[in-house]
């Protein structure tokens, strides 16, 4: 009975254990002698015995080295056979054409019993001599030195050398035929003739069967540029392999997140496990029963009966379907779920004894008790840039790197926005990184950069990839998404987030969280009580906002809410404050800047987010960071109200405050006149902000020494609290107090007794004991 292809190179091909080297692949090329890379067996001469395993026999025979060839990295092996009928392979010196698909199969580091591989030829490499260069394949360590068979020759055109692993692409390269013969041919023609004449005198490569090609209808837009899920794709084998039933495994995650991508690569490196098929149903736009039956009799030649329903169709094709191994032979993509039960009368039966495994992608979190999640996160930023050099190149990457790393934190590092702004990169190659980021900065999500392009993996840009979750949001989830897109680009305290909602609503709010935005992926939970937007969902939220009729008043409920918070910070905040505040500060922040317009026209309202944030720097020695809050503040009360308003005085009044802390009087004096010029302008002589500023300009001349300056000020600031408030007023006992202060200072302590004794008694008499 003759072999296939695919049996017949596997019965060729072993396994070399090399002491002190490592492990690699081999295969007999004659009787006596077996073919491998220089590399798998670098470094050892002819007293060193390499282990041989063959057909999972580990002491099947010892090999000793013959002769390496360095420069084309070929080394040949000799050994006594232990049985009289081993195969060889037959070589074949013609260059395989580009585009040709080669089968090898090899035994890597982590497989005891091997496996194999497919891989295509995109032509030669500009090395000396040049090497075979392959796209797609997922070569892996150990397999260096497999034979490889050109599937439409049906004959051995080379032999494996390295896999790419650099930005992560498929493929690899390998060492041709028409080298390898050479040598041989200089060197050791004996090895030649003998293949020769066991090919006279063995048909079995000319009677073998050609390969089974697997039934598969993938996606032909496979990423060639493909990194930072090489654990994931490892880590996803492992789940569906250790499954004792049908295993139906979900990649889940969001929108642009690459879901479809990673089950595309799986089902492409792994396909040579799947030889009864590969099966890709578009579960969102298309009848998966439907498609399911077509795979089956256009792939598979099955033809279900007619004058049945479809769910009978469909379980006459899973009865029916061809096996080529006992285990493991079928692979089924039910690609982008949006509701289980419509794929469940679909799915193979549970007692197929492991015939089928199952991917589902989804942005569904839990889409079902019986289903495996396998959840996905966004690329780190190392894998970030690997994507961009993979896709853009490596010199223009390097050139602008900041930039680089700014594009990918601007995306957020999620994988469609990256393979969207890279490929648009690549069809620009005149632009500079920085022009791209400029666009993306003005134009925002309807920026060309983010649109879609062909010849990548997704076929939507990514407002229509968010687009589509969106659309099976209820109005109430969409109302919750655009209100929590106000919030800044970080954790929000669900707390914060719901306090505008009373307590009969609260749970309406969460159902609204939990069983749409988190389930669809939209919002992501990062902690206790704690979500969070990816960046570019917010702004696609953003953008809805702005469509909504409510829009204004949600953004002024927001900034009524930070006005309510901010006005709890006190002017020195304790430690357990600032703890407390830390989650919340960054949403003031949002207030202060990005809806500041929505701020309210009252004075407090507007200045409160400045000051909260001014203060719980300063409460922490920060007076760098407090600074700019102070300066943001006279801008802002300045461009509201102009320059005549009592709130100007009042931001005036503080940045002063913030300079006197640090001993920057120079700069606190001037500040301090004008906000008490301008208060007196705009309130008169006879108001109470007006002694306040007289005794702040006072407190700061104390504080350089300037006594003589001070004390009028002190003693206006005394007279003026008595006449406004009256003599029993708590200003009037801290009057009382700064003037005892300032004599005091002067050893002054007649003048500073009596005054000490009266703001002591006027506190007791005001505040009690």
């Amino acid at each position: 009975m003759s072999l296939h292809l695919d049996d017949l190179l596997k019965q060729c091909t072993v396994k070399l254990i090399v002491p002190g080297v490592g492990m690699g692949t081999g295969f007999f090329v004659a009787p006596g002698y077996i073919l491998t890379c220089e590399h798998v067996v670098r470094g050892i001469d002819e007293a060193v015995k390499v282990q041989v395993r063959y057909q999972q026999n580990g002491a099947f025979a010892e090999a000793t080295l013959v002769r390496a060839f360095a420069g084309c990295d070929v080394a040949v092996l000799s050994f006594e056979p232990p049985v009289d009928d081993l195969p060889c392979v037959w070589i074949d010196v013609d260059e395989p054409e580009i585009d040709s698909q080669l089968y090898a199969f090899g035994y890597p580091d982590n497989l005891a019993n091997g496996r194999p591989v497919t891989v295509r030829v995109q032509g030669t490499t500009d090395d000396v001599p040049p090497y075979l260069d392959f796209k797609l394949g997922n070569i892996k360590p150990g397999m260096s030195g497999a034979a490889l068979l050109n599937l439409t020759t049906g004959k051995v055109c080379g032999l494996l050398k390295y896999s790419v692993d650099e930005f992560g692409l498929l493929g690899g390269g390998g060492i041709r035929a028409a080298e390898i013969v050479a040598r041989l041919s200089a060197y050791l023609p004996e090895v030649l003739e003998a293949q020769r004449r066991f090919h006279q005198q063995d048909d079995l490569w000319r009677g073998a069967q050609p390969m089974h090609p697997v039934p598969e209808n993938l996606p032909q837009n496979v990423a060639r540029a493909f990194v930072g899920r090489e654990t994931a794709l490892d880590d996803l084998h492992e789940r569906l392999q250790q499954a004792t039933s049908v295993a139906i495994t979900a990649i889940q995650g969001m929108g642009g997140i690459g879901k479809t991508e990673l089950a595309l690569q799986y089902a492409d490196r792994y396909r040579d496990l799947y030889p009864a098929g590969l099966c890709w149903l578009p579960a969102r736009d298309l009848d998966v029963g439907t498609e399911l039956v077509n795979f089956a009799k256009g792939q598979l030649g099955l033809t279900p009966p007619e004058d049945v329903d479809l769910a009978n169709q469909v379980r006459h094709c899973w009865l029916h379907w061809p096996q080529t191994c006992p285990v493991d032979s079928t692979l089924i993509v039910y690609d982008d779920v949006t509701d289980y039960q419509k794929i469940e009368p679909y799915l193979p039966p549970r007692n197929s004894q492991q015939r089928f495994k199952v991917l589902i992608t989804t942005r569904q979190q839990h889409l079902a008790a019986t289903v495996q999640d396998f959840e996905i996160k966004l690329l780190s930023p190392e894998a970030s840039l690997k994507l961009m050099r993979a896709i853009v190149g490596k010199d223009r990457i390097e050139a602008e790197l900041a930039t680089a790393q700014a594009l990918c934190d601007w995306v957020g590092y999620l994988p469609l926005g990256l393979e969207l702004i890279s490929h648009y990169l690549k069809t620009k190659p005149d632009w500079s990184l920085t022009k791209l980021q400029g666009r993306l900065e003005k134009n925002r999500l309807v920026a060309k950069a983010l649109q879609a392009k062909s010849g990548i993996t997704a076929k939507l840009g990514v407002i229509e990839a968010f687009e589509l979750s969106w659309q099976t949001l209820g109005d109430d989830a969409q109302q919750l998404a655009c209100w929590l897109s106000l919030f800044a680009l970080a954790p929000i305290p669900w707390q914060l987030a719901a306090a505008p909602v009373g307590k009969d609503e609260q749970d309406d709010l969460e159902d609204a969280r939990d069983d749409q935005l988190v389930k669809l992926s939209l919002v992501q939970r990062v902690a206790p009580e704690t979500y969070q937007l990816h960046q570019l969902v917010r702004e696609f939220c953003l953008a809805k906002l702005a469509e909504r009729d409510n829009g204004d008043e949600l953004k002024q409920a927001y900034c009524q809410l930070m006005v309510g918070i901010s006005a709890q910070m006190p002017q020195t905040p304790t430690q357990d404050l600032i703890v407390q505040m830390t989650p919340v500060m960054p949403h003031i922040e949002a207030a202060a800047t990005t809806w500041q317009d929505a701020l309210g026209d009252g004075e407090n309202e507007l200045l409160w987010p400045f000051v909260a944030l001014a203060r719980f720097y300063e409460g922490q020695g920060a007076y760098a960071q407090a600074e700019p809050w102070w300066l943001a503040c006279v801008k802002a009360t300045q461009q509201r109200f102009g320059k005549e308003h009592p709130a100007v005085a009042t931001s005036l009044n503080n940045l002063a405050g913030l300079y006197e802390s640090q001993g920057r009087y120079e700069a606190a004096e001037p500040l301090y006149q004008d906000a008490l010029a301008l208060r007196k302008r705009l309130l008169g002589e006879e108001h109470p902000d007006v002694a306040t500023s007289l005794n702040n300009l006072a407190f700061l001349y104390q504080s350089q020494g300037r006594y003589e300056a001070a004390e009028p000020l002190y003693q206006d600031a005394l007279a003026l609290r008595k006449r406004l408030l009256g003599e029993e007023h708590p200003d009037v006992a801290t009057s009382l107090n700064n003037l005892a202060g300032l004599y005091r200072s002067q050893g002054r302590y007649e003048a500073a007794e009596p005054l000490y004794q009266d703001a002591l008694a006027l506190r007791k008499r005001l505040l009690g004991e």
